[in-house]
């Protein structure tokens, strides 16, 4: 081996595809490394992110006090507790009364996050109050003044600056007083019907977290089945985790993750594509060398281990680059992340890339290129040197297990990097089918102009091989624009999300009696809107007559627990009717949202039965329709006809927006409503907002490092086509055509491949796009600008490179170029 290694080391080194494939394994080693690595810290960021914003890892609530039990299998499994009790009461000066979120806390809160106070405070003693900036301001108090609670008489010692448990409920952003666990029973401010929440959070490791989850879920059944035998309600115990809450911001970034996945499984097609196309270009360059090597006696298996010693010696080389780049390339993503969730801390190891990420792209991209590399050697190595030395074409067998071989290797790389089966799947069986249905509706197209005779018909050569080289051209240009589309819409999402005059403020808990005031006061300060929409709880009891079933009731959350019920002629603006009749014309006529209807098999024509405080009301389906539940709008599980019921037996709620300049006129507002909670969102609304400006930084940076990996793809098609025409173009030199007609015939060839690569293209990108729009849940459209651009660009692109980077093949001499094809 080592007798025929040194020469083939040679000899490859001094060609140029052997460096396209160094760069092609090069990037793919370190773009997917680098993915991979930013996508398990961005899952790590937001987890830590989530905990920190609910104050721990899990938090066990319900609306009655909690059974010791539960306590009790926290300690066991390891865990760190923390008590919290959480009510709405009106708190009181001499002059002033405001309805507050009470947040009572124990000297363990927070176990994730900081709270923040000024002045500084590690724990709250009894008989201390700390209050929100909102709060102080509505109370009109200071440092060192009384503020009472129901009963109970507290002073003023802090006021909070940050919250740990921000958890972007209503309650999360309503003016909050925080006391100490102690103090809620001197209150007297829980009495019967008061609305209560009892918490208990826990923090540790992921493992102790998860065995307490499970241990949580096998208790459940039993508790449900027993409520059902004695004909009891299930109360309200919830178990949650840190990535269940905060669902609108945490919608952004796992959008973020899913296009990350994308990206990664968009690298590495695209990189796979580069491998394969320049891993042939070099089989076929190096044909006559392994002919030479047969003819001279060397053994199939010689001939194998050296070229197996060789792609070592490549691996070896991309290797070194590979780790190189995709170690900076990691840190620069990394850096972004930390611009994300600034108060994250996350140290840059680059051991930990060593010993992660970078072994996988490394062994799956050594497979990546033996699965193209491979197949073709072999088939090579099993024809006679004779044929081998006149240049045989590859049979169609060899092509078939080339590409059956080289697919399988990409789709395993797809999976262990991304370990997201479902959406590799989804992309990759698309890719798949796209490409066969494509290349052969291009293949028969060819084979029809060809017989056509046509002017251009002159130009149809081999139409498998040109389909072959369209095909893959569109599906590097596609890939390429995909990412785009997809950054374009995600970007439209979360700008949809919040539009110019977004509500940030939020109202509930009004009181039938004060609804018209505060229309009247709404109108009066021009402050844009929704309807004021009445509220009242109940549950879900039947269908058709029938209860739930104990299984289905176990699953669904909707049956365990009581629901805002409404009911009016105008829905929320971003609900969508999907079936039935748009209006609720009757009495008893009630529209459901559309993913709970599937849930509860609930059909159009339905009977359903809700208790309610007054009794039991039956009511008819008569529509179903989605609900945008990100959205800073009110929405609802059940929107009944008007009517339907008494709307003075629950308040109202809605949502308004209010300039920053008229916050002065919101404070006197909500003096003027004290038993009416308004909850500020505008924190959340910023919140959001800085997120996705830097989504947008990251975003970009994957579409550029996909885009690279694209115009790799590019490069090595053009590397095939320049290859396959330098015989073509030294035999019409040798026949005598002049060199204006040769760059006229390359212009027009070149640039209908282009054309016919771009409208192939934006068949790809739309169908691609469409299957990771529906993964991410976004609105699925077709991109009429794609249609008219790529197709005019690659037809320009391409003659002009058929024209003056191809053209230069008629500039030299004929004889010249049939020796250096035979050399």
């Amino acid at each position: 081996m080592n007798t025929l290694f040194r020469p083939l080391l040679k000899q490859s080194f001094q060609s140029t595809g052997i460096y396209l494939l160094i760069i092609a394994l090069t990037l793919a080693i370190s773009a997917t490394t680098a993915l991979k690595f930013s996508n398990e810290q961005i899952q790590h960021a937001v987890a830590l992110q989530a905990a920190e914003m609910l104050a721990a890892d899990l938090v066990l609530s319900d609306s009655e006090p909690l059974k010791d039990e539960w306590r009790t299998q926290a300690k066991q499994h390891g865990l760190k507790q923390s008590e919290v009790t959480t009510f709405s009461s009106m708190a009181h000066t001499h002059d002033d009364f405001v309805m507050v979120n009470v947040k009572a806390i124990d000297a363990a809160f927070p176990l994730r996050g900081e709270l923040k106070v000024q002045p500084q405070a590690k724990t709250i003693q009894s008989g201390e109050i700390w209050l929100s900036q909102r709060a102080m301001e509505l109370l009109k108090v200071k440092l060192g003044d009384r503020v009472n609670i129901a009963d109970a008489t507290f002073k003023v010692t802090a006021k909070i600056e940050h919250d740990a448990n921000q958890e972007l409920g209503f309650s999360g952003f309503s003016p909050t007083v925080m006391i100490a666990q102690a103090d809620v029973a001197r209150t007297h401010a829980i009495q019967v019907g008061s609305r209560i929440e009892y918490r208990l959070l826990m923090a540790g490791t992921p493992q102790n977290t998860q065995a307490f989850e499970a241990d949580f879920k096998k208790k459940q059944p039993k508790q449900n089945q027993a409520n059902l035998a004695t004909s009891e309600v299930q109360n309200g115990l919830k178990l949650r985790n840190a990535t269940e809450s905060n669902t609108r911001l945490m919608k952004p970034i796992a959008n973020l993750d899913t296009f990350l996945q994308l990206a990664n499984i968009l690298t590495i097609l695209l990189c796979g594509i580069a491998i394969a196309l320049t891993a042939q270009r070099y089989v076929q360059q190096n044909q006559d060398h392994i002919a030479l090597m047969r003819c001279i006696g060397a053994t199939k298996r010689q001939i194998l281990s050296a070229y197996i010693a060789l792609l070592a010696v490549v691996l070896l080389v991309a290797i070194v680059l590979g780790t190189l780049i995709g170690v900076a390339l990691g840190f620069g993503l990394l850096q972004l992340m930390m611009q994300l969730i600034p108060h994250l801390s996350i140290d840059f190891s680059v051991w930990s890339m060593l010993i992660g990420p970078l072994p996988i792209a490394i062994l799956t991209s050594a497979v990546v290129v033996l699965g193209f590399i491979l197949p073709s050697v072999w088939q090579l190595l099993n024809t006679a040197p004779i044929r081998v030395i006149r240049q045989q074409e590859k049979s169609a067998r060899s092509i078939v297990w080339m590409l059956v071989t080289g697919t399988l290797s990409l789709i395993l790389f797809s999976v262990v990097l991304t370990e997201n089966l479902v959406l590799t799947a989804w992309v990759m069986g698309s890719i798949i089918a796209l490409c066969g249905i494509l290349y052969l509706s291009i293949w028969l197209f060819l084979i029809v102009l060809r017989r056509l005779k046509l002017n251009i018909s002159a130009y149809v050569r081999t139409p498998y091989q040109t389909a072959l080289q369209m095909t893959a051209l569109a599906l590097g240009l596609s890939l390429m624009t995909v990412l785009a589309v997809l950054r374009t819409d995600l970007l439209e999402r979360w700008q949809q999300q919040l539009p110019v005059g977004t509500p940030n403020q939020f109202v509930y808990g009004l009181p039938p009696y004060d609804m018209p005031e505060l229309q009247a006061q709404l109108q009066q300060h021009q402050w844009q809107s929704t309807p004021l929409y009445p509220n009242i709880r109940g549950r879900l009891v039947a269908k058709n007559g029938q209860a739930f079933s104990a299984d289905l009731i176990e699953k669904s959350n909707t049956l365990r627990r009581e629901l805002n019920l409404t009911q009016s002629n105008v829905y929320p603006k971003d609900n969508v009717i999907v079936s039935g009749e748009a209006r609720l014309n009757h009495l008893g006529d009630v529209s459901v949202e559309a993913n709970t209807a599937k849930e509860l098999g609930i059909q159009i024509g339905d009977r359903l039965s809700f208790s309610l405080p007054e009794g039991m009301l039956d009511a008819k389906v008569t529509n179903l329709r989605t609900v945008e539940w990100e959205s800073f709008s009110p929405n609802f599980f059940f929107i009944f006809a008007p009517n339907t019921m008494d709307a003075n037996a629950g308040s109202y709620l809605g949502s308004f927006y209010v300039p920053e300049s008229d916050n002065p006129k919101l404070v006197n507002l909500i003096q003027q409503f004290a038993t009416t909670v308004f909850i500020d969102v505008s924190l959340l609304l910023d919140e959001i907002k800085r997120i996705v400006s830097l989504l947008v930084q990251i975003v970009t940076i994957l579409a550029i490092l996909v885009s690279v990996s694209g115009f790799l793809v590019l490069i090595a098609c053009l590397n095939l086509l320049m290859d396959e025409r330098k015989r073509e173009v030294a035999l019409l030199r040798s026949f005598g055509s002049s060199k204006q007609r040769i760059k006229h015939m390359l212009t027009i060839e070149i640039g209908f491949i282009g054309l016919v690569a771009g409208v192939v293209s934006c068949i790809f990108a739309e169908i691609i796009s469409a299957v990771a729009s529906y993964k991410m849940d976004l609105l699925m459209h077709p991109h009429w600008e794609i249609w008219l651009i790529l197709p005019l660009l690659m037809t320009l692109l391409c003659a002009l490179i058929g024209r003056y980077r191809l053209s230069y093949l008629s500039e030299i001499p004929p004889l010249q170029s049939l020796r250096e094809m035979n050399q």
